[in-house]
């Protein structure tokens, strides 16, 4: 049989940018990429404004596309505008047979540079391509391109199967935090074998950030045994395409309500919690209903950027009206790493 290689039948390897060097190479090149001189007398070097503050593994999976990939690279430099770190990405082969050349890699670095002078930000990638058959020794081969003493996170993209993700154990065992998006993956997150599950982390939690926010602002006029008190349901209503999104803004209403529960010494909270699906193009609602006068109803405008919220509570009438938005992915990624 052939020997098939990393490079073969990985199209993701190939499109990401790079320069292709071995692998025992990679640092080294890497830093002489850094040290290159100054382009005249008044410029620095480009050392001089690499400071990584992290360590950034992604990791694809089979179901993940060239243009998918390539965008989520690019979304991720991006972030390392503002956030400093050295990002490794992960591509591994479909050929499941490879018994040629197992791991190979290629460097990416990139400085952008600011509004005002002087203000430059400086960004590096190690690309690896291996095959299945390599997957044993890949933690170890990877803790050797990681930045000592920096937070690692781990990010794995569109894995056909929450059994194969978990599989890759060792990541998750020796990351700060793990970061999905269930609003593209086919999987939820309790579907993954997780040593810390409270390490992981969701985009789609991540990006609806400002809802929460404006969600915990009105509701932070009323007393909580007011909001608490007669509760019966709480629907959310979505199309699909927001459906992540929706199903885990309700698991933190929920959250929510009980720690409003717990505070007030009252009854053990009886409420249903259900999120439905509407139709596509349709604004997301969301609705409180008592087994008394009191009621909340709010209509989350996202293509407007408005959330109008008016409820009765405890005899109080009340209505607000609010910049509400999705987070752009970068800010997501920001939101889920460091205050998620």
């Amino acid at each position: 049989m052939a020997e098939t290689l990393a490079t073969e039948k990985n199209e993701i390897y190939k499109k990401l940018p790079g320069i292709e060097v071995p692998v025992g190479d990679a640092l080294v090149s890497l830093s002489e990429m850094w040290d290159a001189p100054p382009s005249s007398d008044a410029v620095r070097p480009p050392s001089e404004f690499r400071a990584s503050r992290m360590n950034m593994i992604l990791h694809f999976g089979f179901d993940a596309s060239c243009e998918e990939a390539t965008a989520l690279f690019r979304s991720v430099i991006a972030f390392s505008r503002r956030y400093p770190c050295r990002v490794i990405a992960l591509c591994p082969s479909k050929g499941g047979n490879a018994i040629g050349q197992g791991i190979v890699c290629k460097i990416f670095s990139e400085c952008y540079l600011g509004k005002s002078d002087g203000d430059m930000s400086c960004c590096e990638a190690i690309i690896f391509g291996y095959t299945l058959k390599e997957k044993r020794f890949l933690e170890d081969q990877i803790s050797i391109f990681l930045e000592s003493d920096l937070p690692t996170y781990y990010w794995p993209y569109r894995f056909d199967s929450p059994d194969n993700l978990s599989a890759y154990q060792t990541f998750f065992k020796n990351v700060d935090r793990i970061i999905i998006d269930t609003g593209i993956e086919n999987y939820t997150a309790d579907c993954l074998e997780l040593p810390e599950p409270e390490n992981l982390h969701d985009l789609a939690s991540a990006r609806t950030l400002s809802i929460r926010q404006c969600i915990g602002q009105f509701f932070s006029a009323f007393p909580m045994e007011k909001i608490v008190e007669g509760l019966a349901l709480v629907e959310i209503k979505a199309p699909l395409n927001l459906n992540a999104e929706a199903r885990l803004l309700l698991v933190w209403i929920e959250s929510a309500l009980n720690d409003c529960s717990d505070r007030v010494e009252c009854s053990e909270l009886k409420t249903e919690f259900i999120c439905e699906k509407i139709d596509q193009g349709a604004a997301p609602c969301i609705s409180f209903t008592y087994d008394c006068e009191s009621f909340v109803e709010c209509s989350l405008d996202l293509k407007g950027g408005v959330a109008q919220i008016s409820a009765r509570i405890g005899g109080d009438t009340h209505s607000m009206t609010a910049a509400i938005r999705l987070l752009e992915p970068q800010e997501a990624l920001a939101e889920a790493l460091f205050f998620g």
